[in-house]
């Protein structure tokens, strides 16, 4: 199988793969606390993983995750806020946009006709799509995964998250961390991830996948 990973390509086979299918995939992502039972690179790691699955079937060249982004409360005290005491990834949002402009810019530079931004980290999204709007003769997709279920909204290490870790990276997830803590809920925000399962990750994972090649076909 060709490879799809930018990083681990030869000059050759870069070329081989970006004139064969023009498309360059950008997970956006953090590094965040998720709960005790999800790795804290989750957000990078589920957007670079189903670009990669993305472009294992329609071609396309899949960039590193960007482990920066936004967050609307980047200060908090650790104390009184400690399910954000593992959280550096924090750019100020008008940063940010400079830097996806740039990269953007560069991307198209090389000669990318498409660039699909998936953004695991969800505040990130509107930063993104801001920074897109200046570019011509540029197809530029931002979208969450849960933008590419109809009646999905996702979460924050829940049910929606740990059950797509399930699917994506198994070694990742460790539903008995929890067990036995006071507050074994830390961090999350969503339905109690002690209901996730393979099943349902793989079933949403497979309407995101479509989700995904659907938008680059319009």
């Amino acid at each position: 199988m060709a490879k799809v990973r930018y990083e681990e390509m030869f000059p050759e086979e870069f070329e081989v793969a970006i004139k064969k299918n023009p498309v360059a995939y950008l997970p956006l992502g953090s590094m965040e606390y998720h709960g005790y039972h999800n790795v804290l690179g989750l957000d990078s790691l589920k957007a670079w993983k189903i670009c990669e699955l993305v472009a294992k079937v329609t071609g396309g060249i899949v960039y590193p995750p960007l482990y920066l982004g936004v967050d609307a409360w980047s200060d908090l005290d650790f104390k009184k806020y400690p399910n954000k005491r593992f959280d550096s990834y924090h750019i100020p949002a008008d940063v940010y946009k400079k830097l996806l402009k740039e990269y953007f810019y560069r991307i198209k530079r090389i000669g990318f006709k498409t660039i699909f931004v998936l953004c695991g980290h969800y505040p990130n999204t509107d930063v993104a799509r801001e920074a897109s709007k200046e570019f011509q003769g540029l197809k530029i997709i931002v979208k969450t995964e849960a933008d590419l279920v109809e009646g999905e909204k996702g979460d924050h290490a829940g049910v929606w998250e740990t059950s797509l870790m399930m699917v994506l990276f198994p070694q990742l997830v460790d539903l008995k961390r929890m067990d036995g803590k006071k507050n074994r809920l830390m961090a999350v925000d969503g339905d109690d991830p002690i209901k996730s399962s393979r099943k349902y990750g793989k079933a949403v994972l497979i309407r995101i996948i479509n989700g995904i090649k659907e938008n680059l076909e319009k």
